[in-house]
């Protein structure tokens, strides 16, 4: 079968270099190495590195690093990845290759859609099930979920919180989800990039604990700012399963990074894990400071719910334009790059990053005004 493209990576990666002014992403404001690499100590560690291949499945210290975040886990549960990208693709594959007679998946929308791009990729039958707005939130449908899981339901694939809505699915709903996975005996897939990234006080709830068939993905691209490390992983329910998925990494990209695995590792030591979260919690609170005062002021054709983590909000757009067209001549005529709601099988809506430096986020903003009252 010939894949089709991965339409929003697709056109993020022809077009984010040759834009003024990129609010395509989701993440915040990249660290710098030299903000990680804090002491002489630290940096001449890194340049005296010997750049041979590191441990395929993550070295240990990493591994250990990563599963101290996760209760009642070791480092024999922990599957490193290059990115959470390949989290979820190891994932999405041992599902698929590992349970035949289960090959019908079900997806929430709107999401990142790699995970179902993936998926029907390979043929299988993907069934949606939606977040609607219910109260002015973003909520799961638990009664559309129960209708369209069966016992031939491989798996259920969920991201919390939620790329590109910034909706936190509350306990209660994952508990839902989960109930409804074990009454099927179904896997949950459970994409949790973003936690860490909340503007609210409490962290967003994971799936860990609740459910015993359950797969998170994650990594230090969004909620640590360290997506150039390109360092991601897969928390498993078992050592069995880890080790399973360590086989499916053998025939993809073998090994993380030396160096990003020893990076990684630092960012992960607790104190210093505690002091990115603080940066990145104050860059997604000041910064949606900024996006919601210009959000209003296009209260005429701008119709959004505030975002609970992360540092994207999802916009229904009213200027009698398609949302891919919007973002197109936004691109060509203003120089600004955001993505279309068609990205998300979610049509009439933009979903607009504000994790930048303010002084690139204002001017970029001003831009997209420009466009806006051309049309009006």
């Amino acid at each position: 079968m010939k894949l089709k493209p991965f339409e929003l990576e697709r056109m993020q990666s022809e077009n984010e270099h040759g834009v003024e002014f990129n609010l395509s992403e989701s993440g915040v404001e990249p660290l710098r190495i030299k903000e990680l690499l804090d002491t002489p100590e630290l940096k001449e560690h890194l340049l005296d590195m010997q750049l041979g291949y590191s441990q395929t499945n993550g070295t240990i210290p990493l591994r250990e690093a990563i599963s101290h975040y996760y209760p009642s886990t070791t480092a024999d549960h922990i599957m490193v990845t290059n990115g959470g990208a390949e989290a979820n693709f190891l994932v999405s594959w041992w599902l698929f290759q590992e349970h035949p007679d289960k090959r019908e998946f079900v997806f929430m929308v709107p999401n990142y859609m790699q995970i179902g791009g993936i998926w029907r990729n390979m043929g299988v039958d993907i069934k949606k099930f939606n977040l609607r707005m219910t109260e002015g939130k973003w909520a799961p449908d638990i009664e559309q979920l129960k209708s369209i899981v069966t016992k031939k339901t491989g798996a259920i694939a969920i991201c919390n919180p939620n790329n590109p809505t910034g909706a936190i699915v509350s306990a209660s709903d994952l508990k839902a989800i989960a109930d409804i996975a074990e009454e099927n005996d179904a896997w949950l897939v459970a994409d949790e990039i973003y936690r860490g990234a909340e503007i609210q006080p409490e962290k967003a709830p994971s799936i860990h604990g609740i459910y015993d068939k359950a797969l998170i993905t994650s990594s230090l691209s969004k909620a640590y700012g360290l997506p150039g490390l390109r360092v991601g992983w897969a928390v498993c329910p078992t050592k069995q399963v880890a080790k399973e998925l360590w086989t499916y990494s053998d025939y993809t990209t073998i090994c993380p990074s030396t160096a990003s695995d020893w990076m990684a590792t630092l960012a992960l030591n607790p104190k210093v894990q505690a002091k990115i979260e603080a940066r990145t919690r104050e860059v997604v609170r000041n910064n949606w400071g900024i996006m919601k005062r210009w959000l209003d002021s296009h209260s005429d054709v701008l119709e959004y719910v505030p975002p609970d983590a992360a540092a994207i909000c999802f916009v229904k757009q009213n200027t009698g334009l398609d949302s891919y067209d919007l973002v197109v001549r936004l691109m060509k005529e203003k120089s600004v790059l955001i993505s279309p709601g068609e990205h998300f099988e979610v049509p009439g809506y933009l979903r607009i990053g504000f994790g930048t430096d303010p002084n690139h986020l204002e001017p970029a903003l001003a831009r997209i005004s420009e466009l806006l009252n051309e049309l009006s």
